[in-house]
């Protein structure tokens, strides 16, 4: 049986089915395996190398060789554990039932073994050299930004820097009223006592007088127009109108005064927003309707929201002490009854109201004898607070520029 394993020339195919069958006999498939090590190692090696190079890469193909023979176990070593252990198990045998055992046990041990490479095989599907594919995170769009819009006589809405500027002006109004009484008491001390007792006595006195200026400049205003208060059922109407814009502009309920006069005429007096008061004539309330009267009561409302009315008290303080009529409009500035009207008919449900009433103003017969409107000493220092200003002057000629007359801030509420 040597010889003829010798001279049959292909001993690795009779190691082979010696140690793969599982009923022949262990002589053979040892005499055999031992004579393809010995005549056809190199043609061996060269097929194993030539079965991995077309076996899978995860190397579930090492399993079965195992199974078979001794050599494709070894061979088995770079797919798998379950070739390896096949192939020593089969050709280790001393009888058939031996290796039979053994190549079933390298049969399932491979099999595990390539099930596993074969799992790595698929989930390994990229290019080799290939750099895994990362996640990339997509920046979020940059959040909209609301639009700048910047303060000016067309905007429908009051700015805090208005109400700034309001409050810082009429502070500094307050300053120049009370810098004379201080600087002449804080100089009768200067003379009398000391420099020290003239410089307290100004300091002080400039602090006081400022303070109280702040403090008494509306009940002077009001009297000085001779407005009279009026509760809320001696005018339910004009009451419900003023209550209602209130709520629109977040503001807290005015007090209420009326002067007898039949011009129609309104203004908004006081000291700033909580502390405000709305004066009307009898003549509006009888020459408009409820339309009209919404318009008004929301023109003056909206000097009260920008802090009008109390440089308007300031001012007629010091128009009534000094000047009169061109002082209060140096106090007051220009375009302040425009801006009114601007964001008075942007509150309103019916924004020609205001157009309408303003008409109904120009319509109005001329003040008659005794009229607060016919004094140029009383009308004079008030003029520039009424949202008629041009009442006893409709036929003065209209500085370029001026937007506080009545003609032409109607003109402008017409083309709306």
């Amino acid at each position: 049986m040597a010889d003829q394993s010798d001279s049959s020339g292909t001993p690795p195919r009779g190691g082979s089915a010696g140690g793969g069958a599982p009923g022949g006999s262990g002589g053979s498939g040892g005499s055999g395996g031992g004579a393809g090590r010995g005549g056809g190692e190199n043609r061996n090696r060269n097929r194993n190398r030539n079965r991995n190079r077309s076996r899978p890469a995860g190397g579930g193909g090492g399993g079965g060789a195992g199974s078979a023979s001794g050599s494709g176990g070894g061979s088995g070593r770079g797919g798998g554990n379950g070739g390896g252990n096949g192939g020593g198990n089969g050709g280790g045998g001393a009888n058939g039932q031996r290796k039979s055992q053994g190549s079933r046990g390298g049969q399932r041990s491979g099999g595990g073994s390539g099930k596993g490479g074969g799992n790595r095989s698929r989930s390994g599907s990229r290019p080799r050299g290939e750099q895994p594919r990362t996640a990339v995170a997509v920046a979020p769009p940059p959040a909209l930004e609301p639009l700048e819009v910047h303060p000016g006589l067309g905007a429908p809405q009051v700015y805090p820097g208005e109400v700034a500027a309001n409050r810082r002006r009429a502070i500094r109004l307050c300053a120049w009223t009370a810098a004379i009484p201080a600087l002449l008491l804080g100089a009768l001390l200067l003379v009398a006592v000391s420099p020290i007792a003239g410089v307290a006595a100004f300091i002080v006195a400039g602090a006081a007088f400022m303070y109280g200026v702040w403090r008494l400049a509306p009940a002077m205003a009001l009297r000085r127009i001779g407005a009279v208060p009026i509760e809320e059922h001696d005018d339910p109407r004009l009451y419900n109108v003023t209550e209602g814009l209130c709520a629109t502009f977040g503001l807290s309920m005015p007090s209420l005064h009326i002067v007898d006069d039949e011009v129609p005429n309104a203004c908004a007096l006081g000291r700033d927003a909580r502390r405000s008061d709305l004066v009307v004539t009898t003549g509006l309330l009888r020459w408009l309707d409820p339309i009209e009267l919404e318009g008004v009561i929301a023109h003056e409302l909206a000097h009260v929201k920008r802090g009008d009315n109390g440089v308007s008290c300031v001012g007629i303080t010091l128009g009534t002490l000094f000047g009169g009529e061109k002082t209060l409009r140096r106090c007051v500035g220009e375009h302040r009854e425009y801006r009114a009207d601007v964001v008075g008919a942007s509150a309103v449900r019916y924004p020609r109201g205001l157009l309408d009433a303003l008409r109904v103003m120009m319509d109005a017969p001329a003040p008659a004898e005794g009229s607060l409107f016919a004094s140029p000493s009383r009308f004079g220092s008030t003029r520039w607070v009424w949202i008629d200003p041009s009442v006893g002057h409709r036929g003065d000629p209209v500085v370029p520029g001026d937007l506080d007359a009545t003609s032409v801030r109607a003109a402008t509420l017409s083309l709306w």
